[in-house]
């Protein structure tokens, strides 16, 4: 099954655990549950999102009904979500509504908790995914008082303890494969979170103002996502009018596949938006996998090469080499142009999502840095070389 369908297949099961488990969705047989009928079920006034395609948030009397989007059809529903404020006394219109803000909240997934952390919320934690890499220090300190629970990774979370913790709210993420079938049997309120499928740096960081509805910090979520919002457009804009664009590619071989993202991927807008020119010019918003010799015949003479890694600390380019001899035969090798992101070293994940403007400026400061000659970077690194490796002069010919 290649990439795209596996994806979709997974929305469309997803989609249907989420529907089982919410009981104010009213459906009938062979009628769509689309977000134009739930709305208009709904009424009330529509929030406006600059950027983000993925959720829609109804407002009436002070009671908000959010609609998660599929990513690969907006009309389909993946959550139809109502919050009330926990505060709100009277007969309840929603009996299942969830009251917020959030007492006991879990998150399945490391991206999920930049928000969370983002708007200094995280006392809501009671159970996270089992990452291998966690920074974040009051997260780690929580965990150790047991205020906190690690509750296993996809394919393998632990039952019992998300039951146990009974959570006011699950958040999960549709595109990861498996151990939701045994979560929704617990009858848990789940919030899927698509926020990874925005294919802009922007869009991905506005679901802050999502989150901000169940931890009650909408104010200080507009504000965080303000500045966020202005500088990415203002140093946009400074690399607007670079004279020369360098070329730049991205990834490296897992298995026999190496995984291009696409010309209007989420990845392509970044290195559009800090002045470079990604070689890769499809319409394609997500990505694909090629063979070495498909990349190597588009990026032999790239300018810069990202690389995102999860190996131990101290990967360099001996160790790059030592995964692959061929890497070396890349003009970014070569000239010692290769950005590095090490998932050990660095907390990517958990603040990445909040933070677009401080990625574009790490980029910024790769492909032009005399627009930033005083910046620090926050993200990437240059890959270290290791004395003893030299790169080969060119590729021998088969």
């Amino acid at each position: 099954m290649n990439t795209k369908r596996a994806v979709r297949l997974r929305y469309i099961l997803m989609g249907m655990a989420v529907l089982m488990l919410l009981p104010w969705v009213e459906s009938c047989v062979g009628e769509v549950n689309t977000a134009k009928r739930i709305a208009d079920e709904f009424g009330g006034k529509l929030q406006p999102m600059r950027y983000a395609k993925g959720f829609k948030v109804y407002e009436k009397k002070g009671v908000k009904r959010i609609l998660i989007l599929n990513p690969i059809d907006s009309t389909e529903v993946l959550g139809d979500i109502i919050v009330e404020p926990r505060s709100k006394r009277g007969v309840a219109q929603y009996p299942n509504s969830i009251k917020v803000p959030l007492e006991r909240t879990i998150c399945l997934s490391s991206t999920q908790i930049a928000y969370f952390t983002e708007l200094n919320a995280i006392g809501s934690l009671v159970g996270i995914n089992s990452s291998d890499y966690l920074f974040n220090k009051d997260i780690k300190a929580r965990i150790a008082d047991g205020k906190i629970l690690r509750l296993g990774k996809e394919g393998n979370f632990d039952v019992e303890k998300i039951a146990g913790l009974n959570p006011d709210v699950v958040f999960v993420s549709p595109i990861k494969a498996g151990g939701y079938e045994a979560i929704v049997g617990l009858g848990l309120h789940l919030v899927p979170i698509t926020a990874y499928d925005e294919t802009t740096p922007l869009a991905r960081a506005e679901w802050i103002k999502l989150i901000a509805i169940f931890t009650g910090q909408e104010a200080e979520a507009n504000r965080i996502f303000a500045h966020a919002e202005k500088e990415y457009l203002r140093l946009k804009a400074l690399a607007a009018n670079v004279k020369s664009r360098p070329t730049v590619f991205s990834g490296k071989m897992k298995g026999d596949s190496w995984y291009v993202p696409g010309g209007e991927s989420f990845y392509a807008i970044y290195f559009k938006d800090a002045g470079a020119d990604y070689i890769i010019k499809d319409k394609d918003k997500g990505g694909s996998t090629v063979d070495f010799e498909t990349i190597y015949q588009k990026a032999a003479h790239c300018d810069f090469w990202r690389l995102r890694t999860s190996s131990p600390a101290g990967f360099n380019s001996a160790s790059l080499l030592a995964e692959d001899a061929r890497y070396g035969y890349f003009d970014a090798f070569k000239n010692r142009k290769v950005m590095l992101i090490n998932l050990r070293e660095t907390p990517y994940d958990e603040i990445n999502p909040v933070r677009p403007h401080q990625m574009l400026a790490d980029y910024i400061s790769f492909f032009h840095p005399e627009l930033l000659p005083k910046y620090r970077r926050v993200f990437y690194d240059t890959l270290t070389y290791s004395n003893e490796v030299v790169a080969p002069k060119e590729r021998r010919k088969r």
